[in-house]
């Protein structure tokens, strides 16, 4: 087991980019967002997928070029699409439009990075967000909608907190700081 004895036994090891820098990551290996984009329980997903994000590309914000979601969104604003799990058992789940774009054109989403010997949780950031300093965040942030993979990045948990335009957000950017200038003084990689 790794330091923060995390379990991997179902993930197998790759390589990407995550924070900027080229490290190990573990990517689930039964996702349930890539098994149903694969499944042929639901031939439609991806049809739907394509459907509610295109649907309006001739008006895209030329000042952005996102592509927004354009079907149901959840609590926090972020894009959703229902598939089916099992369809003799009738039973579906969500998945995030985003994360869903990201499977599709570059597979499953890694759960983990090993970055510095240490297990750090991967998720998916809207970089789009970030180049617009007029944008709130928070539920009502149109960047959440965005299914363009060009605009998304895999990055830490911590660095998506710590890029967050609310209180979460500037805490996590002093902690960092601190943690940053604590891991030079002992000599260790920032």
């Amino acid at each position: 087991m790794f330091p923060n004895q995390v379990d991997l036994s179902g993930c197998h090891e790759s390589t990407a980019v995550v924070n900027g820098l080229v490290t190990t990551v573990f990517v689930p290996i039964d996702d349930p967002t890539t098994r149903a984009l694969d499944s042929t329980a639901d031939d439609s997903l991806l049809d739907r997928w394509v459907q509610q994000t295109h649907k309006d590309l001739d008006t895209l914000d030329p000042d952005t070029a996102c592509w927004s979601w354009h079907g149901p969104l959840n609590a926090k604003g972020y894009g959703l699409i229902h598939a089916t799990r099992d369809i003799t058992a009738d039973r579906y789940f969500s998945v995030g439009a985003h994360v869903a774009a990201w499977t599709i054109e570059h597979g499953t989403v890694p759960r983990w990075a090993l970055i510095d010997g240490r297990l750090h949780r991967v998720v998916l950031d809207h970089a789009c967000c970030g180049l617009n300093a007029t944008c709130a965040g928070g539920s009502a942030c149109r960047h959440r909608r965005c299914q363009n993979t060009g605009h998304l990045e895999l990055v830490t948990n911590a660095e998506n907190v710590a890029r967050g335009k609310g209180r979460h957000g500037e805490r996590a950017m002093l902690v960092a700081a601190r943690s940053r200038r604590r891991r030079r003084e002992l000599g260790l990689s920032v």
